[in-house]
């Protein structure tokens, strides 16, 4: 019979998690700069900041997936957590749904009312709820909250067929289901949890084979596969950049290398970060990279809107763009901090940010977040 144990502190996820909500906040900070953002035009345009954030965007959420899975498979596979379906979804609907409403009717919805959002232009309050807010079409960041915990529900279902089907079968199955998911709908955010499945289940192999894996790799080997990643990524990039959306087989054509560019970066991440926590072990009690570590789900939650406030008043004034990313870094950085902190200090308002009451719960859920 397999040994349960207790869920403990990963420090090479909380690492890898610290990173990714900080390249996230950065990746923020520098939309304006996005040829393709749209929504605010900036007076001064940045190249620079646009390729950077091209690059972001290949790997800031599939890691965010990608540690979920994982973590999925560790809480649930090595610690016997997850066991009855009906539990685990009233967690998920905890910690995810009652957020995403919260956050969306008492923060986003009234701050993108406030520096007149172009998206919700034209319509009255209750117009936006009925059509952006409750299908989930235009809810900014949030989306992830409504893809996340469908992928969580879906995965669960059918995690047994799944690993009956086997390993190769099942990836390229999903796989081929992440390459046509833009032909889905975006009403509860149905075609990026279809989209963002494959990283879900990629961060579930890879703590699955980690003992073995990790065998094979060692020293030079893991070395070698850092730098093959790392390659590999700009590669699949480069050229995923190149193919034009002309026709279907070229979009399915561009999809399919730009997946392939997205899962070499995934992994290039980990690896590089998981050896970084292995070797200095002193990162893994740094207060800083706990205190962001555990903030990290709040960070996310609040981070985004403060962003319209700040753009509403310097995206048409003559400043610099390496100016304003790191400003709007710190900005949005400390302002999420700082209302996940008065959040936290009101207890009757810890359910807005899905907050557990007993500190065992806390350890396995927040890991499970992302």
């Amino acid at each position: 019979m397999e040994t349960k144990k207790e869920p403990v502190y990963l420090n090479n996820i909380a690492l890898l998690r610290t990173f990714a909500i900080l390249i996230v906040v950065l990746g923020h900070s520098m939309i304006v700069y996005q040829y393709s953002w749209g929504i605010y035009t900036p007076f001064v345009k940045s190249s620079f900041f646009n390729s950077i954030k091209t690059y972001i965007d290949t790997f800031q959420m599939p890691l965010f997936i990608f540690i979920s899975g994982y973590m999925y498979y560790y809480c649930k596979k090595e610690c016997g957590k997850y066991n009855i379906f009906s539990v685990f979804t009233l967690d998920k609907v905890k910690r995810l749904l009652i957020p995403y409403i919260c956050v969306a009717f008492i923060y986003v919805l009234p701050i993108r009312m406030m520096t007149d959002y172009s998206g919700y232009r034209g319509y009255n309050i209750l117009e936006i709820i009925y059509k952006y807010i409750i299908p989930g079409v235009d809810v900014g960041h949030l989306w992830y909250l409504l893809a996340i915990f469908e992928i969580f529900i879906v995965f669960y279902l059918f995690e047994s067929i799944i690993n009956k089907i086997g390993l190769p079968a099942s990836f390229i199955i999903i796989a081929g289901a992440n390459i046509i998911s833009y032909k889905f709908t975006d009403i509860f955010q149905i075609s990026s949890s279809i989209h963002y499945f494959m990283f879900f289940y990629l961060g579930y192999i890879v703590r699955k084979y980690e003992n073995t894996f990790v065998k094979g790799f060692k020293g030079k080997n893991n070395t070698v596969l850092i730098v093959g990643t790392f390659v590999l990524q700009f590669l699949f990039l480069i050229v995923s950049i190149k193919i034009s959306n002309i026709n279907l087989i070229h979009t399915l054509l561009k999809n399919s290398i730009y997946l392939m560019c997205c899962i070499s970066v995934t992994i290039f991440y980990f690896l590089v970060l998981s050896s970084i926590s292995a070797k200095y072990k002193g990162l893994n009690s740094n207060k800083v990279l706990k205190y962001l570590d555990k903030e990290s789900f709040s960070i996310y939650l609040f981070h985004s809107p403060i962003i319209y406030i700040v753009l509403k008043y310097i995206s048409d004034k003559n400043v610099s763009p390496f100016l304003v990313v790191p400003a709007m870094f710190i900005i949005i950085l400390c302002g999420s901090l700082g209302i996940s902190y008065v959040i936290k200090k009101t207890k009757i308002l810890k359910f807005v940010i899905g907050s557990s009451n007993t500190k065992k719960s806390v350890v396995v859920a927040k890991n499970s977040h992302f």
